[in-house]
């Protein structure tokens, strides 16, 4: 809708990473994929937030204050609705689907979804719904899983999931792993370190070797610190990559992807059922990572693609 001249999101990058593989692979790309055909809903949505947050986004002030672009409170709520809000719902939709399979096969890729900065009251940062949350409790409510499995969070988008992290502080069964740039939104974990030795700051302008170093060195102590665990969540955010508006981090493009590609050799290897989601990335380089990351599963998939009895592999929306 022309919103992409007032903020650096790319809003066809999903649309444009799907082309991509759909270049790449043909129609036999149907074998692996899902697309979702509905949305979360307010009654559904209700399990992680508030109904008057929920009933506020029907107003267009609220709507610019999630994606700040504090213009958007002059255009009228059912543009911005259908414009914005519609298309976090099906992308919501998606983190549930994908984990709904993941728990059935292996890894699974919601090509959108990762909306850390989502609070139960209200959201921030682009992020309308915490789907995460909502995938998981939604399981949870079903008996699909427990209280008492273990759930991982490893979260590399540049910036930190604090909404996320707002709804799981005291669940001693979600632990979190989140490598951040503290020199930007929404800033340094308050207290104290070693109560959340996996929360990890990382200063503007890291550079590639020195990423890498800190995410191989420390995600797998965290995998080992915790055993056995029933699902990973995966927030693959590009926006670490060095052209990126709005990361401040200088990792390089082969290196991202070099990142994605140790942490899903990582998770095969301990055989954790995984949803990989999109997160932040405002870059022309974000939905090229995205696709090369979904190439990857694909091709070195144990079924293989062309095999059309394997688990579906990659959630996109209608």
């Amino acid at each position: 809708m022309g919103l992409e001249k007032l903020h650096p999101f790319d809003a066809k990058k999903f649309s444009k990473a799907w082309s991509l593989l759909l270049n790449e692979f043909g129609d036999e790309i149907s074998a692996l994929s899902t697309i979702v055909t509905t949305p979360a809903t307010n009654e559904a949505l209700e399990i992680v937030h508030s109904r008057e947050y929920l009933t506020s986004l029907q107003q267009s002030k609220t709507i610019a204050s999630v994606v700040e672009i504090p213009a958007l409170r002059f255009i009228p709520g059912f543009v911005l609705q259908k414009g914005l809000v519609d298309s976090a719902r099906y992308a919501t939709a998606g983190t549930l689907l994908a984990t709904r399979q993941a728990l059935e096969s292996s890894i699974v890729f919601n090509i959108g979804g990762g909306f850390h900065h989502a609070f139960s009251d209200h959201g921030e940062g682009f992020c309308f719904f915490a789907d995460a949350a909502f995938a998981l409790e939604t399981l949870r409510a079903e008996r699909k899983i427990s209280p008492t499995d273990k759930v991982l969070m490893i979260d590399l988008d540049a910036h930190r999931g604090n909404g996320f992290t707002s709804f799981y502080e005291n669940d001693k069964s979600v632990s979190i792993f989140d490598l951040y740039n503290m020199q930007v939104y929404p800033g340094l974990k308050q207290g104290e370190p070693d109560d959340f030795p996996f929360i990890i700051p990382l200063r503007a302008g890291l550079n590639s070797d020195e990423y890498l170093k800190t995410l191989k060195t420390e995600l797998p102590l965290f995998l080992d610190s915790n055993p056995h665990p029933t699902l990973a969540f995966y927030n693959a955010g590009t926006d670490i990559v060095a052209t990126d508006k709005l990361g401040a981090l200088s990792v390089s493009y082969d290196a991202v992807k070099e990142r994605d590609r140790f942490v899903v050799d990582l998770l095969r290897e301990k055989n954790i059922p995984t949803v990989i989601m999109t997160s932040g990335g405002y870059s022309n380089d974000s939905y090229k990572l995205i696709a090369d990351l979904a190439s990857y599963l694909i091709r070195t998939s144990a079924c293989g693609i062309f095999n059309n009895y394997c688990h579906n592999a990659l959630i996109g929306t209608a």
